[in-house]
């Protein structure tokens, strides 16, 4: 097993530093190439460009009296030879007559056998530029016809690519280098990888085969850092992840029982009431006076409405739960908002004769949020303080800013909630006071609604410690709205 695999891992490392060495040295030879000909090309055109029109100009305009054109040329070209790059031993400059392509001048002598007629230099015979080269060629030229003086001519350029050849040559030798240290390197360590990879590999095999088995108690090994140590280590998170998930499956079914039970419970009440009062209706037609069929079919129709609720609440919790809510994000005034609440419930409170302050500075910016939402959480707050209140007592609005985000509390002086309850004021169907929740239609979802929405603002809803009787809970907004837009569609 052991030389198997190790001749299995020196051929592939050998194959990977091959393929890599041989892709590397391929790309950056031809990258160099090819920079040496954008940059001749770019230089070039750059010179007789309109940047350069003084140039052009020179190189265009016979003087008074002139009888050597091509002369003239050559003296202009020498004097811009910096401009187009020409160092008299790489790249050189010749000046053709523009009709038969003789050589007339340059910056070199005319080669034996005269100007090779390139592709370029057929171009500008024909009138046109020519500035096109092939990653192959071992050359890179440019032909620009011109005429200066009635008489046409062709400014040729010629470069050996030397100094291109010359660094793929160094940089040839240093990739053959690379390469030969690679697969001395490789073959080391294959030796070190045979020797390091069957025992981890082997207690992996037993481990898995004992995952298999369902037992997740057994935690390998991590006897190194590197790879195989990495995937001991996410073995061993993963039994571990398995057996977190078979517990938190069990405690998601325990808790999907007792939601089951909390709402058949919730249900049943109503059910039983409506039940009751439309039997002693039907039983005692005739025998019952009108003001108390009244008041039957009014707390018939009281406990209807209460199941309603019920049931649009655990309807807005799935969808929450499903994520098929989303959220529908407008820029709105955080203070209208607290003010819009105020008013609304002013009247009820009033009903218990309470007494409701509202505290708003004289600026809150606008924020970015549900604002049906944000007004659901604010109501459902204000009116649990408002139903937990003894009749008579103080209820205060607060709303303020601190740094990115926007507040309101809610303080009253009711009956509070016990300190061995406080952890438990968000979860569903959790009540205070049972018997007082249902008579006033309290379904004990209001504030796990309340939670969720300001969960999907990235807000916070919690409670506020306080030294006197009663409870203040207080909601943080973020101005700027949720990080990851959610509208519905």
């Amino acid at each position: 097993m052991r030389r198997t695999l190790h001749l299995k891992l020196v051929l592939i490392l050998v194959l990977l530093i091959v393929s890599l060495m041989v892709v590397v040295g391929a790309f950056l030879m031809n990258s160099v190439t090819g920079y040496y000909i954008q940059d001749f090309y770019s230089q070039i055109a750059a010179a007789f460009g309109q940047d350069n029109a003084d140039f052009v100009r020179d190189l265009q305009t016979a003087r008074e009296g002139e009888t050597d054109g091509a002369a003239m040329v050559e003296a202009v070209l020498s004097t811009n030879e910096g401009v187009l790059g020409v160092d008299r031993r790489h790249r050189n400059f010749f000046v053709l007559d523009g009709a038969t392509g003789r050589y007339l001048g340059g910056s070199a002598p005319e080669p034996e056998g005269g100007v090779a007629v390139t592709p370029n230099l057929s171009k500008a015979l024909l009138g046109e530029k020519g500035f096109d080269s092939s990653v192959t060629a071992d050359y890179m030229d440019a032909a620009i016809p011109i005429t200066r003086g009635g008489q046409d001519y062709i400014i040729y350029l010629l470069d050996s690519r030397e100094t291109a050849r010359a660094l793929n040559a160094e940089m040839f030798s240093l990739i053959l280098e690379a390469l030969a240290l690679g697969l001395v390197i490789s073959v080391l360590l294959s030796f070190l990888l045979a020797k390091t990879m069957v025992n981890p590999l082997q207690r992996l095999t037993d481990g898995i085969e004992q995952v298999a088995r369902g037992d997740f108690s057994r935690k390998l090994e991590v006897s190194s850092s590197d790879e195989i140590g990495q995937l001991t280590e996410s073995f061993n998170t993963m039994a571990q992840q398995l057996e977190t998930n078979i517990a938190e499956l069990e405690k998601a079914e325990q808790e999907r029982k007792d939601f089951v039970a909390n709402v058949s419970h919730e249900l049943r009440t109503p059910l039983t009431n409506i039940r009751s009062y439309a039997e002693t209706l039907d039983d005692g037609v005739g025998d019952l006076s009108p003001a108390m069929e009244k008041k039957f079919l009014g707390v018939i129709l009281n406990e209807s409405d209460r199941m309603a609720h019920i049931l649009q609440d655990l309807l807005t919790l799935s969808r929450f739960d499903s994520g098929r809510s989303e959220l529908r994000l407008t820029l709105f005034p955080f203070a209208q908002a607290v003010d819009d609440t105020y008013q609304a419930v002013l009247m009820d409170a009033q009903n218990h004769a309470h007494t409701v302050e509202l505290h708003l500075p004289h600026r809150l910016p606008q924020v970015r949020a549900d604002r049906e939402r944000i007004m659901q959480v604010m109501m459902n707050i204000v009116s649990n303080a408002i139903k937990y209140t003894p009749d008579g007592g103080r209820i205060v609005l607060s709303a303020g800013q601190e740094g990115d985000k926007v507040w309101m509390e809610v303080d009253d002086n009711g009956i509070g909630i016990p300190d061995g309850d406080r952890d438990r004021i968000f979860e569903r169907f959790y009540r205070v006071d049972k018997a007082r929740s249902r008579q006033s239609g309290g379904t004990g979802l209001g504030l796990s609604i309340a939670q969720e929405i300001m969960r999907r603002h990235q807000g916070r809803l919690y409670l506020v410690d306080k030294a006197e009787p009663g409870l203040t809970i207080r909601m943080e907004l973020p101005v700027a709205g949720p990080e990851e837009d959610s509208h519905e569609g």
